[in-house]
């Protein structure tokens, strides 16, 4: 007798296996099918914000390798400045090890949980979904696709048309250690008295000027640094450019001009108006709804919050027999999409001006501890932008 689901779930990244977790947590019979097994790589910078973090049904302290609550800003390698909040505003960690510890955390509270298996078809009927995989099928009455940027759900949903897009490229490169690098001798007091430590653990460094409209960052983890640097897709080629001449002229990272660089290239997609979200028994959640942030890139924030909409949602259709998950829709496009068109706007007017801005956030403190705000969750971007009366949107 074949075995009904109340839930599939395609990607057991961290909105699949969240959201698995939820509804495993709360009784519902859960099945979450990857491509992967795991652990297994995955290009991240790692860095994971306090108002994510917050999302997480359970403790992560043992996934989280530095704290960050200072900033150290720089354009085009020089021009540097060092901002600090009296409070943290993000955790680096590892992707594989978290997303694995995620994983296992979903399969304890009772999620079947299947890897080495890749999703190629769905069919939702009036009655249940059929989902196919290379290797078998399976029933339930909803589908979540959760399966990322470069997943099946992303592109079936949306018709396998051209997505909105930012891409990174990133490396993972070893250190021996965290080492002081001060600012130059200035005569300026307030540099001598902002002397850091470039690679300190509580730091991470955001480089604009290298492409027009990105930025590079480096994020201090165990022993590693991960170095990358995102932007326009047709970028691309002056994205590596520069991000290898910044890592091979960095005194901190030892590596000569001839040695190789494998970097890892990553979409982080950003959804427009019409890009899909919800139908009859299936909603997508995380980067399979195009929830980066236009300006950041960043995505773990807006993919967990949509696993707790989604549980929600899924709650109620499962309660009440309905599947045309429309609260679905207007939650995630009232909680998030409307902060996303904010992100965007903001990112083409900052890169548009960029060093105008840069300077101001530089010379304003103000306007940098609204940076950490927004970072930390406190604010949205309407509410700075109203706040300090920057833009009008």
């Amino acid at each position: 007798m074949k075995e009904i689901f109340d839930v599939i779930i395609s990607g057991s990244g961290p909105s699949g296996s969240i959201l698995g977790y939820l509804l495993s947590s709360s009784g519902y019979r859960v099945l979450i099918i990857d491509k992967e097994k795991f652990p297994r790589y995955k290009v991240c910078a790692g860095g994971i914000q306090i108002k994510a973090a917050g999302l997480i049904p359970f403790n992560i302290d043992s996934q989280i390798h530095n704290v960050i609550k200072k900033i150290h800003f720089q354009r085009k390698a020089k021009d540097d400045f060092l901002g600090e909040y009296d409070q943290p505003l993000m955790y680096t960690l590892d992707r594989p090890d978290f997303d694995d510890y995620l994983v296992k955390k979903a399969a304890g509270a009772g999620c079947v949980v299947k890897t080495g298996e890749k999703v190629q078809e769905v069919s939702a009927g009036n009655n249940n979904v059929v989902v196919f995989t290379g290797k078998d099928k399976y029933y339930g009455k909803i589908f979540s696709g959760s399966d990322g940027a470069n997943g099946f759900s992303i592109k079936k949903y949306n018709n396998y048309r051209k997505i909105r897009k930012i891409i990174g490229y990133e490396i993972e490169i070893p250190v021996s250690g965290y080492c002081k690098k001060p600012y130059p001798e200035s005569k300026n007091i307030r540099d001598q008295e902002r002397n850091f430590a470039l690679f300190d653990k509580d730091t991470v460094v955001i480089d604009f000027g290298g492409v027009k409209f990105g930025y590079l960052w480096l994020f201090p983890k165990n022993k590693r640094i991960s170095a990358g640097m995102g932007g326009f897709p047709e970028k691309s080629k002056e994205i590596k450019k520069y991000l290898s001449f910044f890592i091979r002229n960095t005194d901190f990272f030892d590596i000569n001009e001839k040695q190789e660089l494998p970097l890892h290239a990553h979409f982080i997609p950003v959804r427009k108006k019409n890009d899909f979200i919800s139908s009859y028994r299936i909603l997508v959640t995380g980067d399979a709804a195009g929830l980066g942030d236009g300006f950041t890139g960043e995505g773990l924030h807006n993919a967990i919050l949509s696993s707790h909409i989604a549980f929600s949602s899924i709650k109620e259709a499962l309660k009440n027999s309905s599947f045309e998950f429309h609260d679905y829709s207007e939650m995630i496009s009232r909680e998030i999409i409307k902060n996303i068109e904010y992100s965007v706007i903001i990112s083409k007017i900052f890169f548009s001006s960029q060093y105008f801005y840069y300077k101001l956030i530089k010379k304003n403190e103000k306007l940098f501890k609204s940076c950490c705000k927004i970072l930390r969750g406190e604010k949205t971007y309407l509410d700075v932008v109203n706040k300090l009366k920057l833009i009008r949107i």
